[in-house]
């Protein structure tokens, strides 16, 4: 993989996907929200049946969901290896997979935001991808991949946040997944500035059928005015049950309630399964709610 120094690649012809021979499954993708407890790991699949995944869940001295939850989901869900891993941000809960994640799935591409940092997690993923030989990117506003017919748009961190961001959260990556008129916007961590400067920017980028909430339905995410720009029918909440945190805020809930979305939870649902078509029409087909 390239190093972080190699930030002045062409990141849209770095990220060029050759196209399949032909697409064997139907004209429809699919959003797999994996139940990775507290943390984030989210897998889209093409209509070719090829996998692209959004963070690979956390990481401790005893636990590491890459190697436990997030490659054996994948693999007995059809992948074999992924088409490119975004990682949305270092913090542990995000990137604690990662590595395990490369070693066990060989991505063609890595990007992330390529914010300096020492933590073991983040290094691991970045020595895993070197010797996988994965090509690097940075996961920053205005870079682009483009796989079977599904376009995935980073949206932020614009390179000067970058430059002068004090916390992890503020270089969050936020990715919007295009397939026809089906959109959804995946927030990472970003917190409630991000989500005001991408609102001030181009509120009507942001209408999205399916919103993955920021950092696990905390209060520092998901506010009234993203919600009424972006007017999700269907939120997904990635979060551990009996968290220490008390993610999901109720304020965020009455948020989603209040927008009329449908809300699926890891800590209440599981692994959650979203089927989208070029129309814009989407479903959750795994688990069935009611």
């Amino acid at each position: 993989a390239r190093s972080a120094a190699a930030a002045g690649v062409a990141v849209a012809a770095a990220l060029a996907v050759p196209p399949a021979a032909r697409l064997l499954a139907p004209p429809s993708i699919e959003l797999h929200l994996i139940d990775v407890g507290q943390g984030d790991a989210i897998a889209i699949r093409t209509p070719a049946g090829r996998w692209v995944l959004v963070d690979a869940g956390p990481r401790s001295d005893s636990f590491d969901a890459g190697r436990a939850l997030v490659a054996p989901y994948l693999l007995r869900h059809g992948a074999r290896e992924l088409e490119a891993l975004i990682l949305t941000h270092p913090d542990a809960d995000h990137v604690g997979g990662a590595g395990a994640v490369v070693r066990m799935l060989d991505p063609g591409v890595v990007l992330d935001p390529a914010r300096p940092t020492g933590k073991a997690p983040y290094l691991d993923a970045v020595r895993a991808a070197e010797a996988a030989g994965s090509r690097w990117a940075r996961a920053a506003r205005g870079a682009e991949l483009h796989v079977d017919g599904v376009d995935l748009l980073v949206l932020a961190p614009d390179s000067s946040v970058l430059a002068a961001a004090s916390g992890a959260n503020d270089i969050s990556a936020v990715v919007l997944v295009r397939y026809g008129l089906f959109r959804a916007l995946l927030m990472g961590d970003a917190p409630a500035e991000v989500e005001l400067r991408l609102i001030a920017r181009d509120p009507a980028a942001l209408r999205a059928a399916v919103l993955k909430v920021g950092h696990h339905g905390s209060h520092t995410s998901t506010t009234a005015e993203l919600l009424e720009v972006v007017r999700p029918r269907i939120a997904l909440v990635p979060v551990g049950r009996r968290n220490r945190y008390g993610h999901p805020h109720p304020v965020v809930m009455e948020r989603l309630r209040v927008a009329g979305a449908t809300v699926a939870r890891t800590d209440r649902h599981g692994s959650v399964v979203v089927r989208a078509r070029p129309d814009g029409g989407a479903r959750i087909v795994q688990p069935p709610l009611r």
